[in-house]
């Protein structure tokens, strides 16, 4: 799937769907046109068995820079109330947008080179593996163009850094790059540039080739596990056991580990 309106390429490989933002002359800007088709290809990516993995990549040298910020500038001829209604119906749609990213049970990568900005921070954020080079700057830059976090920011990145620093991320319209982005946790690991987009491909196989019940089921564990009473905590690991032990890809990582080879797992095999 490619389009020059919606600028970003989809495309799934041995059970890796990569989506490339693809406008790299404008900084892989997210035009509006991106929104419907990005929400229903995620939506499609969760009930798809040929989708194992999502991979998402920038074109060039910059991940994203967010938002358009010339067709921003179109729309300061509207009247302010005008502005402010058709604001309210496009932030709507994001809506359902950032929903269907952050309901994916199938493991996310981001691979981040030179800026991630604005509302493409969203795909950094949102990822359960992060990588990065060492050009990446993470852009609180909102506040530069008289605008509050959009794209779900306000929601993820006080789950990657916590609250406090959080705040102070966006108040000061900072500026992060690789070693804070590390140290902070807006990124998993750092690797040469030359390696990154192979090092990227290379854990979204791993991921691809891995039991999938048991990856998704221990995704769904651990994200929001610090929000949960223990006991129910516990009754989720329980259920998700139970359930696991049911799962040919169990009798097969019995097999193979008795046996001393590598496991195939059923669940790996097709789609």
């Amino acid at each position: 799937m490619a389009s020059e309106e919606t600028g970003f390429i989809a495309e799934t490989n041995d059970g890796v769907l990569t989506v490339t933002f693809n406008r790299p002359a404008v900084g892989n800007a997210i035009p509006s046109a991106a929104v419907p088709v990005l929400t229903s290809l995620f939506q499609s990516a969760a009930t798809d068995p040929a989708v194992r993995v999502l991979l998402i990549r920038g074109e060039g040298k910059i991940f994203s820079a967010g938002g358009d910020v010339r067709n921003f500038h179109e729309t300061l001829a509207a009247p302010p109330e005008q502005r402010r209604e058709d604001y309210r119906a496009r932030l709507d749609r994001v809506v359902g947008l950032i929903e269907s990213f952050t309901a994916l049970d199938l493991p996310i990568i981001a691979a981040c080179q030179g800026a991630v900005a604005g509302a493409g921070m969203t795909y950094a954020l949102g990822a359960d593996i992060v990588l990065a080079d060492e050009t990446v700057n993470f852009l609180f830059s909102h506040q530069r163009v008289g605008l509050t976090p959009d794209g779900g920011v306000s929601a993820l990145l006080p789950r990657a850094v916590g609250e406090r620093k959080a705040v102070e991320l966006v108040l000061t319209a900072a500026s992060v790059k690789a070693d804070e982005a590390l140290r902070l946790g807006l990124v998993s690991r750092l690797v040469p540039a030359e390696s990154l987009q192979d090092e990227a491909l290379k854990i979204a196989h791993r991921f691809a080739a891995a039991p999938q019940h048991v990856i998704r089921r221990a995704k769904r564990l651990l994200h929001g596990a610090t929000q949960r009473p223990l006991r129910e905590q516990m009754q989720a690991e329980r259920d998700a056991i139970a359930d696991s032990v049911a799962d040919a890809d169990f009798a097969e990582g019995v097999s193979a580990f008795l046996e001393k080879r590598a496991p195939e797992f059923p669940s790996a095999r097709g789609g």
